[in-house]
């Protein structure tokens, strides 16, 4: 009884503190290995007609800094609205004013159809998945949402955003199910993101 006593106020201190932390350093740092690791994916670029890892390296170095800030004295907020938990830690000084963390856990449990060019018959397949998506926003003090990062535990990096710059990665071995999660899920996200600014 003593060690149980002793156990679970630990255990408690560990949840409570878990559910205010940032996770955009380690995402970045799996992401960024992930790519290097792996050369089978494309990067598209509304900025570049060359985009190459060195480019996204350089571009995280940003988000790296965003990270690295000490979010002490920041005011810190949590809501959880449907499969998104929504973590918002709020600057009263310097250039960055908030940082908003959309972490979701999506069930993906669908029937595909897939129609092929020759002369088949179409096929169904059940799709089941898990995914554990992670949304980041930071805003400054002069532009809302200048810096958005959208991650996928497994996946990796799915797509960032510098201001008017976008970069997205498309992987040749892709999750099963995510070309039929993703654009609702971020429809969902953009809806939230938009509630949260009003």
């Amino acid at each position: 009884m003593i060690l149980l006593n002793l156990i679970l106020p630990l255990f408690f201190s560990f949840v409570i503190a878990d559910t205010g932390q940032l996770h955009l350093q380690q995402d970045l740092q799996k992401d960024l290995a992930k790519l290097q690791q792996n050369s089978r994916y494309f990067i598209s670029d509304n900025s570049s007609l060359s985009p190459s890892l060195q480019g996204i390296a350089n571009d995280l170095q940003l988000f790296a800094l965003v990270s690295d800030l000490d979010l002490e004295k920041a005011t810190h907020s949590q809501q959880q609205q449907g499969p998104h938990q929504v973590q918002q830690w709020t600057l009263s000084e310097g250039d960055i004013r908030q940082i908003t963390q959309i972490q979701s856990e999506i069930q993906l449990d669908t029937v595909v159809t897939q129609r092929y060019l020759e002369n088949r018959a179409p096929t169904q397949q059940r799709v089941m998945n898990d995914f554990t998506f992670r949304t980041y926003l930071v805003s400054t003090s002069r532009e809302p949402a200048k810096l958005y990062y959208l991650t996928e535990a497994t996946q990796g990096l799915l797509a960032y955003r510098l201001g008017e710059r976008q970069v997205e990665i498309n992987y040749a071995d892709k999750k099963q199910g995510l070309v039929d999660v993703l654009p609702k899920y971020e429809a969902e996200v953009q809806a939230l993101i938009q509630g949260l600014s009003q």
